[in-house]
């Protein structure tokens, strides 16, 4: 694609805070490709074949990234038999998370300052790495070590798939292809269970993994052919390499990443390997709260250079907006995470049919999606869709904790949609939201955080629930088998073995104790339903028909 060139950029920009003082800024990646696409330095030939070719390769890395995040879902059963353990249960998702919203602000500077190409072709070729190190994996840490490194591409796909569409957009066509790339993403990852069903039926859970390897090796070659890279401003060219990686703030990542992987940690070992009050446990809490002050002092020292600036965090709707998607999105990702595990093991489903079984989420989540757009686009106010699914997210969490082993079909269809339906309505909001409230030039800074808050509250609360599920499992299988307490059989045994190795007249108990441990579980997610109450009543009633800044 060819696009002209302009050698005059901004360094800084002006912007105001909360008290409207004028403020100065580090220009963002989005802002300097934003101001030559909207001048006219994105060529008028956004229809040749190189163009759509390009924005097809973006929608199909969209597609893997959201894929690989959440097609884990239908395969657990499938791992924890394969490895004999359930312990590590909660880590084949957390580890991807967690690495891909720790890195995401170090790939957003990456693309400020080096080759967008080039480190687009970089995060494509770990998210390759990560998939093939998934797929060979032969212990249970081999395979959480390659989610963690495809969660590091993830981050970086993400991210660069915006920048390039922003730079390869003409200004009065981006919001179109904007919303066509976020409903890609958005119909990717509720699709994602159902793709992993017939795979880990079809061909085995290991092609969940590796089915991402030659597709991410087409988008690689598609990307080196189709897009070309616009120069950066004469002040990044002059930069050398090494001030470069200073501006990076990997110091951040460097204590983020351990703060969070100690407490997942604490959480994964505390009541099962040792007690609550074991030294090692205490120890990886106190380590988790030092570092994460430190991250914290950190973050509030480097100002507007933070990866999480104290100036945008501290404003209403984006506090707000993060309270609302942490739990929102916690609630949706720990119901499609443990739902097909109640499928599976307590209903007796196939993989491929507990996928389809995830079709009413699918479904309704669209339909309340599209809901929320067209609504907010009538009547220009966000907020009182956030409302209603703060209203209704906490009703249809509560109705799936009392699935059964003999529910009714008609039951697990109608709450699973209701509770899809909820999600839907609610999820773009903060967005909207941040998008809406803040000046223009800080809307890349806020859409960022909304992003960061979208993974990392998920990585959290499927730890959490990770947890709640094996402490509750290991103490509702006490006494089903003499001479082995419940925490043995977890560490020692996957889900479908522990039903298989019960003598037959203590199968169904154990049906039972998983469903009732499942239960157990999800009333996390009806406490984090109810806290998006906080986030959509603290949100700022703003239209976005009369924005101005």
């Amino acid at each position: 694609m060819t696009v002209k060139t302009n050698e005059q950029h901004a360094t800084s920009r002006p912007s105001r805070d909360g008290s409207g003082e004028s403020m100065s800024r580090p220009a963002t990646t989005f802002d300097a490709i934003s101001d030559r696409a909207s001048a006219g330095e994105v060529a008028e030939s956004a229809t040749t074949p190189r163009f759509w070719l390009l924005m097809l390769n973006l929608a199909a890395v969209l597609i893997l990234s959201s894929v690989d995040m959440n097609i884990v879902a239908t395969a657990v059963p499938s791992i924890t038999t394969y490895f004999h353990t359930v312990a590590d249960v909660g880590w084949y998702s957390s580890a991807f998370r967690l690495s891909q919203c720790s890195c995401q602000f170090v790939f957003g500077k990456a693309y400020q300052l080096f080759s967008i190409k080039r480190v687009f072709l970089f995060a494509n070729a770990i998210s390759i790495a990560g998939s093939l190190l998934c797929g060979a994996a032969t212990t249970s840490t081999m395979l959480i070590v390659g989610r963690a490194v495809a969660g590091l591409g993830s981050a970086g796909l993400l991210s660069g798939c915006f920048v390039i569409l922003v730079q390869s957009t003409p200004l009065r066509r981006r919001p179109m292809f904007t919303g066509v790339m976020g409903a890609v993403e958005g119909l990717a990852t509720l699709s994602a269970p159902l793709l992993g069903g017939a795979i880990v039926q079809s061909i085995g859970w290991r092609w969940c993994f590796y089915i991402s390897a030659p597709l991410g090796a087409v988008t690689l070659v598609l990307t080196i052919c189709c897009f070309s890279d616009l120069p950066k401003s004469s002040d990044i060219s002059r930069m050398a390499i090494r001030e470069k990686i200073l501006q990076l703030d990997l110091v951040s990542n460097l204590l983020f990443i351990p703060a969070l992987t100690a407490l997942f940690l604490a959480f994964s070992w505390a009541g099962t390997k040792y007690s609550w009050g074991s030294g090692l446990v205490i120890g990886l809490i106190i380590a988790f709260a030092v570092l994460m002050a430190a991250f914290i002092y950190n973050q509030k020292r480097r100002g507007d250079a933070a990866a999480l600036p104290f100036r945008i965090i501290k404003r209403r709707s984006v506090i707000a907006g993060c309270i609302f998607i942490i739990c929102g999105n916690s609630t949706g990702s720990v119901l499609e995470y443990y739902l097909p595990t109640y499928y599976q093991i307590v209903r007796g489903y196939t993989p491929a049919q507990s996928g389809y079984m995830m079709l009413p989420i699918i479904i309704a989540g669209t339909i309340g999606a599209l809901i929320h757009g067209f609504g907010t686009s009538a009547i220009g106010y966000y907020a009182p869709f956030m409302l209603f699914a703060s209203a209704i997210m906490p009703v249809a969490a509560g109705l799936i904790t009392t699935f059964k082993i003999n529910t009714s079909f008609a039951e697990l269809i109608i709450y699973t949609a209701f509770s899809g339906l909820a999600y839907g309505i609610g999820f773009s909001g903060p967005q909207n939201a941040v998008q809406t409230v803040l000046p223009v030039e800080d809307v890349p800074l806020g859409t960022s955080i909304m992003l960061f808050a979208q993974s990392f509250g998920p990585a959290v609360a499927i730890a959490i629930a990770q947890v709640l599920f094996v402490n509750q499992l290991s103490t509702n299988l006490n006494g089903l088998v003499s001479d082995l307490d419940g925490a043995y059989i977890i560490e020692n045994t996957g889900l479908a073995q522990i039903v298989t190795s019960m003598p037959p007249a203590k199968t169904r108990d154990a049906l039972v104790a998983i469903d009732k441990s499942l239960i157990q579980t999800w009333y996390l997610v009806v406490a984090l339903a109810c806290g998006t109450m906080i986030g959509s009543l603290r949100i700022e009633w703003r239209s976005v028909k009369s924005r101005c800044d």
